[in-house]
C-alpha cells in the first residue's frame, strides 16, 4: 500500500534557472581548463526534472554512489551518455553492472576479478576506474598495491582500465593543493609509460576547482566530478560561496506548530538524545520558541539558513525543529510557514524523505 500526501508543508522549492545558470558557467570553465564534467546525482536522487536540464545543457557524464539512480537515468536518457558508480561495487551488484554498461570505481583485485568474470560470462568487455587514495583515507588503492600488482590487469581480457580516479575533502577533509595534484599526474603518466596506453585521470569534487581557478595551468588531469558547484554554487569543504557561482536555488519551507515561552528544568540530569548526541545547553531563563513541522527525517538543520539573523535554531528532534526566537523583532504566528536557504546535506535528506514535497521552477 502507497503512502498518500496529504500535507503541503514541509515543501522543497527547486529553482532550475540558478542551476541553469551555473551549469552554461562550469561548462564554459571546464571547456577552458581542458577539463571534461561529470555530473554527481546522488545529491538529488537523480531526479528526472534536474537529470533532463543538465543533459539539455550538454552534460553527457553523470556519476552516482547508488546503483539504482545510475539504471534510473540510464532509463530516462540515450544510450550514449557514459554512466560511472563511484561508489565501490558490492558483490551482489557485479551482474547488474556488466549488463547496462555502468562504470564502477574499484579498490580491490577481487573486485576486478568478480568483474572480469561476469564480463566474459555476457562477452563484454567492461571499462572500470581503479580508485587510487591519496590522503582522505577513505576508499582507494594505495599507489604501490597498484604498481605491484598492475600487470595482472593483463590476465584480465574482458576488464579494461579507463582511468584512475581519486576523491578529497569527504572524510578526513584533506583539501587537495598542487603538490596532491602533481602526484596523481605523475602516477597517470606513469601508468601509461609502464603500460603502453593513455587513461583518465578523474578528480572529485568541489573542492579541487579552486586549484584551477589560480589561472595555472595545470595538464594531466582529464576531468572533474561536480555536484556542490553546480547546485549551490559554493565549496563547503573550503568555507566558501564561489563567486562566479549562483547560491539559492534550494528552498525549503515548513509550518509553524506550536509558539510557547519554556524553560528547560535545569535541576535535573540531562543525558543524550534519541540520536545518541549530548542535549544542548539552553540560555537561563525562558526563552520563546517556535517549533517547526521538520525534523531530521526530512533534512539537515546543520545546513538549514534562516534569514532572521534575531532568530537561532536550538536543535531537531526525528520530527520537529526548534528555533529560539527570544530576540526576534518578528512577530510569528501558529500556523505561518517560513523558509531557509538549505545546503547540500538539507537538501540531500529533503529528497531521500517521502515527506518533503518537491516543486520545481524558473
Amino acid at each position: 500500500m502507497f503512502k498518500v500526501a496529504v500535507s503541503t508543508y514541509p515543501l522543497l522549492e527547486i529553482d532550475l534557472s540558478i542551476i541553469e545558470k551555473n551549469i552554461k558557467v562550469l561548462l564554459k570553465k571546464c571547456a577552458s581548463w581542458h577539463l571534461h564534467p561529470v555530473v554527481v546525482t546522488k545529491g538529488f536522487l537523480a531526479d528526472a526534472p534536474l537529470v533532463y536540464l543538465f543533459y539539455r545543457s550538454g552534460i553527457r557524464s553523470f556519476a552516482d554512489s547508488n546503483l539504482e539512480n545510475l539504471l534510473y537515468t540510464k532509463k530516462l536518457l540515450p544510450p550514449e551518455v557514459r554512466l560511472s558508480l563511484i561508489r565501490l561495487p558490492m558483490k551482489e551488484e557485479v551482474e547488474e553492472i556488466v549488463a547496462q554498461g555502468i562504470i564502477p570505481f574499484v579498490s580491490h583485485w577481487e573486485m576486478v576479478e568478480a568483474l572480469s568474470c561476469e564480463a566474459e560470462k555476457q562477452g563484454k568487455v567492461l571499462p572500470l576506474f581503479l580508485a587510487l587514495e591519496s590522503g582522505d583515507a577513505r576508499e582507494g588503492f594505495l599507489p604501490e598495491e597498484i604498481e605491484e600488482m598492475g600487470d595482472k590487469i593483463d590476465d584480465f581480457p574482458h576488464i579494461k582500465v579507463e582511468g584512475i580516479c581519486s576523491t578529497l575533502a569527504c572524510l578526513s577533509g584533506v583539501l587537495p593543493d598542487e603538490e596532491i595534484l602533481e602526484r596523481l599526474v605523475a602516477f597517470k603518466k606513469g601508468w601509461e609509460e609502464k603500460w603502453g596506453r593513455k587513461i583518465i585521470l578523474s578528480v572529485g569534487g568541489t573542492t579541487f576547482l579552486s586549484l584551477w581557478e589560480k589561472e595555472k595551468e595545470i595538464k594531466g588531469v582529464d576531468e572533474i566530478r561536480l555536484g556542490e558547484a553546480l547546485l549551490f554554487g559554493n565549496d563547503i569543504s573550503r568555507g566558501r560561496n564561489i563567486e562566479w557561482l549562483e547560491s539559492g536555488a534550494f528552498t525549503l519551507k515548513a509550518e509553524i506548530v506550536e509558539i510557547k515561552s519554556k524553560e528547560p528544568d535545569r535541576g535535573k540530569e540531562t543525558g543524550f538524545d534519541a540520536f545518541g548526541e549530548s542535549g544542548f545547553s539552553p540560555e537561563a531563563g525562558k526563552r520563546k520558541r517556535m517549533i517547526l513541522a521538520l525534523g531530521k527525517q526530512d533534512s539537515d538543520e546543520h545546513q538549514l539558513y534562516f534569514a532572521d539573523e534575531n532568530a537561532k535554531i536550538v536543535g531537531a528532534t526525528s520530527n520537529y525543529l526548534v528555533i529560539d526566537i527570544e530576540e526576534s523583532n518578528r512577530v510569528y504566528q501558529l500556523g505561518e510557514v517560513v523558509q531557509f536557504q538549505a545546503g547540500y546535506g538539507a537538501v540531500l535528506r529533503a529528497f531521500l524523505s517521502p515527506y518533503v514535497r518537491k516543486v520545481y521552477h524558473w
